[in-house]
């Protein structure tokens, strides 16, 4: 009977080890920055054209050990796939002594495709881009439109100069202060039902102890596919910062409802004495109304717990979702997912939370920056996420996606990552598909050295279905950690009706837990060190299984 058990515990290792090797997305990209490279494309956010093209849009990283910092982005670039992953074209689009932002793809009814890119003077030393390397020294920015081929290259060039203030106010002991000169940042941009591009960007000034020049500011503009403005408005912010606002931060910040523009505000544009301002604009730009949107444990009535890295989407049923990660006055990180009630006739100085869905992070040492949403055909949701585990100690990291109904309920969470090695996995974009599925882009980060990579994946819709869809597609629908442990074993799944069940090595079980959350803590006080098996079973047979190891 002893030998049975043995030969059981075996078969489940092995079984596991096939999930394991068996497992694939539908398709999938990777390319690799090496300890020895010094230059890399940094894929950031997907979009899915309508010929089914897949556009990544990022910048070109270079790598010098010159300043505070190693790595530096000066020049967007986009990368171009099939419908079925292959590599098309790869284009950067440099500009000498400039600084450019991650590009905005825009596609017009008809199918052209356009980049929104702004640029502003490079002030980072460290590159041979800086700007002031150049003749003539530049003294504005760039506000640009351009209609690509179908090899990316540029048809047409639609260029605005933006007079900006090139002071730089340096700091030996504080070296990131270079980074507060003027410049210019793009928030949203997108193809209006008319055909016109709505979208918004922040006018920063510098940073001048001595000499205050002035505020930062938000400009909301209306451009025509041949690059001429209709219409711009700008709104002065109150605070005088040249704070610059990193460009993964500025993603999607205004959606349609009817005739009004909802804009998204965060701390780099306040508009009012609020940090997240929530603005209703017409047609032409003008103010509305103002009102605030907060956390759900917001406490004080003008300064929110910091927003990060949002993603704006609207829903359906004419409500709006938003992700964010979220930093409490703690210093807890989570990933949180708000609907919000923005109607305009509603009563309140602050937009109504609906609904929300947070994904605590407490338990990990190393925060989940970027949460990022998008919404499917049918209503659903995707929603990704990272999770971190002592990462940096040969610790576990994993990303998360989970699909969820209108009302947040959970349809399926699933994982993949690596266990143990140092390498750090981060959710950097997410579109849903016009078939149904998900493209997931993401950074793995090889904490031993500097070896990184770009992880593009595609998933189908019935990777969300079903346990052994999930398999087949290259998931986990449970994980443990941490990996190896001591006192605690944790199990995160989303599965319903489930139950976790260890056994040592000798086949005994030695736990069984009906499971009623997302995460369950088995305490392992008693336990001897050495191997065991974790399994969670659900409706009535294994969906997981896996080693633990205590120390």
């Amino acid at each position: 009977m002893k030998t049975m058990r043995i030969y059981t515990l075996l078969a489940l290792l092995m079984m596991f080890g096939a999930k394991a090797s068996a497992q694939e997305p539908e398709w999938s990209w990777r390319t690799s920055l090496a300890e020895a490279d010094t230059a890399f494309f940094r894929a950031d956010e997907p979009y899915e054209l309508s010929d089914g093209t897949v556009l990544l849009s990022g910048r070109t990283v270079y790598k010098d050990d010159c300043g505070l910092y190693k790595y530096y982005f000066p020049h967007p670039a986009l990368q171009s796939l099939s419908s079925e992953g292959t590599e098309l074209y790869h284009r950067q689009y440099a500009k000498e002594g400039y600084f450019g932002t991650m590009p905005h793809v825009l596609e017009s009814g008809s199918g052209e495709v356009f980049l929104f890119i702004t640029y502003s003077p490079d002030h980072d030393t460290c590159s041979s881009n800086y700007f002031k390397n150049f003749e003539p020294v530049t003294d504005h920015c760039i506000l640009g439109l351009y209609k690509l081929n179908d090899d990316l290259s540029i048809a047409e060039s639609h260029e605005l100069e933006i007079p900006i203030d090139t002071f730089e106010w340096r700091n030996e002991q504080n070296q990131l202060m270079y980074y507060r000169c003027g410049q210019i940042f793009p928030i949203s941009a997108f193809v209006d039902d008319d055909g016109s591009i709505v979208g918004a960007y922040t006018k920063n000034v510098s940073w001048d102890y001595d000499n205050p020049r002035g505020y930062d500011s938000t400009v909301f503009f209306r451009m025509d596919l041949q690059g001429s403005l209709v219409r711009r408005a700008s709104y002065c912010g109150n605070f005088r910062s040249g704070a610059f606002p990193d460009d993964r931060f500025c993603r999607h910040h205004i959606v349609k409802a009817d005739s009004l523009y909802l804009y998204y505000g965060f701390e780099y544009d306040v508009i009012s004495e609020n940090r997240s301002n929530l603005i209703y604009l017409d047609h032409d730009f003008n103010i509305v109304r103002t009102r605030y949107f907060r956390h759900s444990n917001a406490v004080h009535p003008t300064w929110n717990d910091e927003f990060q890295y949002m993603n704006i989407i609207r829903s359906q049923r004419g409500t709006t979702y938003l992700t964010s990660s979220f930093i409490n006055n703690d210093y807890h990180y989570s990933s949180v997912l708000y609907e919000y009630n923005d109607d305009i006739n509603g009563n309140g100085g602050t937009a109504p939370i609906v609904r929300y869905a947070e994904r605590k992070t407490e338990q990990f040492d190393f925060p989940t920056y970027y949460t990022c949403v998008d919404l499917s055909r049918d209503g659903s949701l995707y929603m990704a996420y990272t999770l971190h585990q002592n990462v940096f100690v040969n610790g576990d990291s994993w990303i998360v996606i989970e699909r969820l109904t209108p009302e947040f309920d959970t349809i399926s969470t699933l994982f993949f990552g690596e266990l143990g090695d140092r390498k750090s996995f981060s959710a950097f974009g997410i579109k849903a598909t016009e078939d149904g599925g998900v493209i997931l882009v993401s950074r793995i980060n090889n904490l031993n050295n500097n070896q990184r990579w770009n992880d593009v994946r595609k998933y189908p819709a019935e990777a969300f279905v079903g346990i052994e869809e999930a398999h087949d597609a290259g998931f986990a629908v449970a994980v443990a950690y941490p990996n190896p442990g001591k006192d605690v074993l944790n199990i995160r799944t989303g599965l319903q009706n489930a139950r976790v069940e260890v056994y040592d090595m000798n086949g005994r079980m030695v736990y069984r837990q009906e499971i009623t959350g997302n995460v369950t803590a088995i305490n392992t006080t008693d336990w001897s060190d050495g191997t065991y098996v974790w399994k969670v079973m659900a409706d009535g047979r294994e969906a997981e299984c896996g080693k633990w190891i205590k120390e």
